[in-house]
């Protein structure tokens, strides 16, 4: 009897044993399964993270002042913001409009702005003035300055000026270039406010103006005028010009590099679908009525995307022409000192076309 009961007791601790090895065995699975899902959503979690990351990276904030009030002269601007491009490029672009209190010049020579946007002869004369600013892109080819004379009371050359009064605006470059080419001495300056009543009373006066607006409010006011582009006596400077501080190009290559691949992307954009854009800018400056800005566009696009830049795309520039404008104003007196065009511009952040 106590045999047998032995037998039992060895044989209930052999099934006990063999459950617990099963039972093991079993949390072991359960383990190294839970170990498995673990690391794998671990994996998951971080590539999610890392994916969130990228989507909410902070842009790169950046400011231009254009050279005036929005206008149809800005398009290709205000195309690349609204269309994105800048974000593409992880810039967060803040459009400052310009005016007659406002200088691009001072304030990204200031550094309370990144980038500006200016006249040629604008950016040589502060460079005379120890100003070390460096254009990156020309908006226009040719510049669309002018004088505006009553319908009939036009002149031939410029030096017929001469016995009228001319509204100027003061310390403007070309002025200084036409005094020292031409006899002027005979001419009444007066200085040029925006308002343009009294050139209407004065059917011999002179008023400088863009081609692209004060022709066409004149018109909406039933006055008839001509104009002569300033271009037409030599000196043409290119206009709209991007740019930034020296300092700040050496120190931001890839900042300036995609902020101007945008820029260049907004024009083309610009070109092929203007309305939407100029919607926008009128939005911004509802001074000026879509009508004024569709004109203004049209009278634009043979100064912006023709001449060299027909071939080489917008915004390109050359050094034969900064020489020319630096010795234009050298020959009038304005530069002090000796300043190489090389030293002033580069086309080395345009895309190739």
């Amino acid at each position: 009897m106590m045999k047998k009961f032995g037998g039992l007791m060895k044989l209930n601790m052999l099934l006990i044993g063999m459950a617990v090895i099963l039972l093991l065995a079993a949390c072991g699975g359960d383990e190294t399964g839970s170990a498995a899902e673990s690391e794998e959503e671990e994996v998951s979690d971080s590539a999610s993270d890392s994916t969130e990351s990228e989507e909410i990276q902070e842009l790169e904030s950046v400011k231009i002042v254009l050279n005036w009030f929005a206008n149809a002269g800005h398009g290709g601007i205000y195309a690349a913001d609204d269309q994105g491009y800048f974000a593409e490029k992880n810039l967060d672009v803040t459009i400052e409009p310009g005016g007659p209190q406002v200088s691009s010049i001072q304030m990204v020579s200031s550094g309370s702005a990144e980038f500006g946007l200016a006249h040629g002869d604008q950016i040589v004369i502060a460079r005379n003035q120890g100003i070390e600013l460096v254009a990156l892109a020309a908006i226009n080819q040719r510049s669309p300055q002018a004088f505006m004379f009553h319908k009939g009371h036009g002149i031939d050359d410029f030096d017929e000026i001469n016995g009228r009064k001319a509204f100027i605006q003061p310390g403007i470059a070309y002025w200084e270039y036409f005094k020292s080419k031409y006899d002027l001495s005979d001419v009444n300056e007066v200085a040029f406010t925006g308002d343009h009543t009294n050139f209407i009373q004065d059917v011999d006066s002179v008023n400088q103006v863009y081609l692209t607006g004060e022709p066409f409010f004149m018109e909406q006011q039933g006055v008839e005028t001509e104009v002569k582009l300033i271009s037409d006596s030599g000196y043409d400077p290119y206009q709209y010009v991007l740019y930034v501080t020296k300092d700040y190009l050496e120190e931001n290559e890839e900042t300036v590099r995609n902020f101007v691949t945008a820029f260049s992307e907004g024009w083309e954009y610009f070109k092929e679908t203007p309305t939407g854009t100029l919607e926008l800018i009128h939005e911004h400056n509802p001074d000026q009525s879509m009508e004024s800005l569709n004109y203004a566009n049209e009278t634009f696009e043979e100064f912006i995307y023709g001449g060299d830049a027909a071939e080489h795309g917008v915004g390109y520039m050359t050094e034969e022409r900064w020489s020319t404008l630096i010795n234009q104003l050298d020959e009038a007196g304005v530069m002090e000192v000796e300043v190489e065009a090389t030293d002033i511009f580069t086309t080395e952040y345009l895309p190739e076309k």
